[in-house]
């Protein structure tokens, strides 16, 4: 059953996502006061109008919005001038999420397209951090006071990272959306060590790969990666808050609730075993869930074998033999629609427990620019797009 959101003239489609996690004040800012929080959105689908979704699933308390806009992004946090739209909420332009829940904003009209990214500003009066997504590689820019209608940089002086209760973005697509990819996954998907504000993870890649190879073909691929992230434990059991939800624990929010999905490019398991302790069998047994349930929901789902991990601080001889067989049960199982095989593109074949020097970030676990990028050209386009066109 594929989950449709429909409108008056259209169907919405899923063009940006942000897993949300737990807030973890290591890593974000602890209370916004008076504030302005602008962040930028890189799109996968395209339309004249959109929505946003936002999220205060840890929340103890309302998030009070007294301004969010949305306009088209320039560089180092402006925005195109005169591109600047006001987002309501039940025809409210100061936007109430109530403790423990997820809303969609009311339809705004922006003409969004592929050369162009979108900046979500969001004045916070006051509010203490409780649901965001944790992102290393994207900037989001902060002003003192209400600037959400400002399309110059100028008083977006300080710069952090990660969003801040936003957690996605839909645009209203005229006919069938024909095919939303949902990547789910850890660090590796999320681009966790990829360039800054470069749109270098493999996702993106992937996506770029699809539209300028079949720029007619509408495609969507939505990024679902939770730094720390595994299929059976959820990030607070290993002390590590922003590893969010258990895969097995996200799958109705992360995944089903997406309109037009149709299909999953999987990727996790490596801190199941370099976190978690989880043996090979736990690790498959965890692995054959997530398929039925996906299957249960009637969408397909593609595997990746797990990349090498050879000196990554967590890597021991004994866990290295787990990732082997892990490997081994999902190149010959039968539970998934397809096999994607990451580990083979980015192995050293010298050293197949290690990745090669050039795709390696630094760390012996995550992957480089040009390692993002040979995970996203090893992935078969004949998966996701008809054959006549291929």
């Amino acid at each position: 059953m594929f989950l449709e959101h429909k409108y008056s003239d259209g169907h919405w489609m899923g063009s940006w996502f942000a897993s949300q996690t737990y807030f973890d004040g290591n890593f974000a800012e602890e209370r916004f006061e008076d504030q302005t929080i602008r962040m930028i959105i890189h799109p996968h689908a395209f339309g004249s109008k959109i929505r946003l979704k936002f999220s205060n699933l840890y929340g103890s308390e309302p998030a009070v919005f007294g301004t969010v806009t949305a306009a088209l992004a320039a560089k180092d946090g402006e925005t195109v001038p005169g591109t600047s739209r006001q987002v309501a909420l039940n025809g409210q332009f100061s936007i109430v999420i109530p403790a423990g829940e997820e809303v969609y904003s009311d339809p705004v009209d922006l003409q969004v397209n592929e050369h162009v990214d979108v900046a979500v500003s969001v004045y916070v009066p006051e509010s203490r951090t409780s649901t965001w997504h944790f992102s290393p590689p994207r900037s989001t820019y902060v002003a003192e006071g209400n600037h959400a209608d400002d399309s110059s940089a100028d008083f977006f002086r300080k710069k952090i990272h990660s969003y801040y209760w936003l957690s996605g973005m839909e645009v209203l697509t005229q006919g069938e959306p024909l095919r939303v990819i949902v990547a789910l996954g850890d660090s590796i998907t999320e681009g966790s060590t990829s360039t800054p504000d470069a749109n270098h993870r493999w996702p993106d890649i992937f996506f770029e790969r699809l539209r300028l190879e079949h720029p007619s073909y509408p495609i969507s691929v939505l990024n679902a990666g939770i730094v720390g992230n595994q299929i059976l434990k959820k990030g607070p059991a290993v002390g590590l808050p922003i590893g969010g939800e258990s895969v097995l624990s996200r799958l109705d929010r992360d995944l089903f609730s997406h309109s037009g999905v149709t299909d999953v490019i999987f990727l996790e398991g490596i801190n199941d075993i370099g976190l978690g302790n989880a043996t090979a069998n736990q690790i498959i047994d965890g692995m054959r869930e997530l398929a039925a349930q996906v299957h249960e929901n009637g969408l397909r789902i593609f595997a990746a074998t797990l990349p090498p991990f050879g000196g990554a601080p967590y890597y021991s001889n004994e866990k290295e033999l787990i990732r082997q067989e892990v490997n081994r049960w999902i190149l010959t199982n039968e539970v998934f629609d397809g096999i994607i095989d990451f580990n083979t593109a980015l192995a050293d074949p010298e050293h197949p427990e290690q990745l090669l020097p050039v795709y390696d970030f630094g760390d012996h676990l995550h992957p480089s620019d040009a390692g993002f990028k040979a995970l996203a050209d090893c992935i078969p386009l004949s998966l996701f797009i008809k054959s006549d066109l291929v």
